[in-house]
């Protein structure tokens, strides 16, 4: 349980009593249930829709993607939209590993971190606002399921990072999450992404290829994304570590509305 409080804790704003100490390792189990508050997360989205649906029936759906959004900011404190910011401030440009790590450090946030976050939203904003309410292929509801989806597949992408690859810094908050992070935790982690993703694709939408479509796709980015943070920094941060699990939710986002759904089901 403590685990599950510091993941939630470490990913989201929800009040919490404060850590009491521990040690690193017990820091690091939190790894292992990431994926479960993106469901939480998910589930929000999905009840946010459903009032929308409710409330603005002519409008719900353009509604809904801009209220999406907002709840999604609310609940991850901003904490991941700070991270693509900072990241972006970092590597848009010619500068050197240690020009990279101070600018991620600095909480302020330049014009090309504003600029990258604004045409991010806007990606997000028009992927939501697409998504239908089912296939016509098949049964159930397919924008739920995609609502679910997305967050979880974000949050087991930052648990990948966090144990495929080492920290950049000699220390900071992310060192002892990612530094201690074992593979039992990541395994953890996907045996619960796997089966919220089996609840979207399997109950809410019957398009079960998407259970293996969609964490491959995200696999192979954070595998991408990581060796570039490696190359670029020795590793990786906070920073970069809710960055790509930012642009995996949109990466997914983009497959669930283009016309791969539909010729998998």
């Amino acid at each position: 349980m403590s685990a599950v409080l510091d993941a939630f804790r470490f990913l989201s704003a929800v009040p919490l009593p404060a850590r009491r100490g521990g040690e690193d390792a017990e820091l690091a189990a939190a790894v292992a249930f990431f994926p479960l508050v993106g469901g939480v997360l998910g589930g929000l989205l999905v009840l946010t829709d459903w009032a929308c649906g409710r409330a603005f029936p002519r409008v719900s759906h353009f509604l809904s993607a801009a209220l999406v959004l907002a709840v999604y900011a609310l609940f991850s404190g901003g904490l991941h939209h700070d991270g693509l910011m900072d990241t972006a401030d970092a590597f848009w440009g010619r500068r050197t590993r240690e020009q990279r790590l101070r600018i991620m450090k600095d909480s302020r946030a330049g014009a090309l971190g504003v600029t990258a976050m604004a045409l991010f939203l806007l990606v997000e904003l028009a992927a939501i606002y697409a998504l239908p309410a089912q296939l016509t292929v098949s049964s159930g509801r397919f924008r739920w399921a995609a609502l679910l989806a997305f967050p979880v597949l974000g949050r087991w992408v930052m648990a990948y990072m966090c144990v495929r690859f080492p920290y950049a810094r000699f220390e900071g908050t992310g060192a002892a999450m990612v530094g201690k992070s074992r593979a039992r935790h990541l395994a953890l982690a996907t045996i619960l992404a796997a089966a919220i993703l089996a609840g979207c694709f399997l109950f809410l939408a019957d398009v079960p290829l998407l259970i293996a479509v969609l964490p491959l796709a995200a696999l192979a980015f954070a595998e991408m994304a990581g060796g570039f943070f490696s190359r670029s920094l020795g590793g990786v941060t906070g920073d970069v570590i809710g960055a790509t699990g930012m642009l995996a939710e949109a990466l997914a986002l983009l497959v669930m509305t283009s016309r791969i759904p539909a010729l998998l089901a």
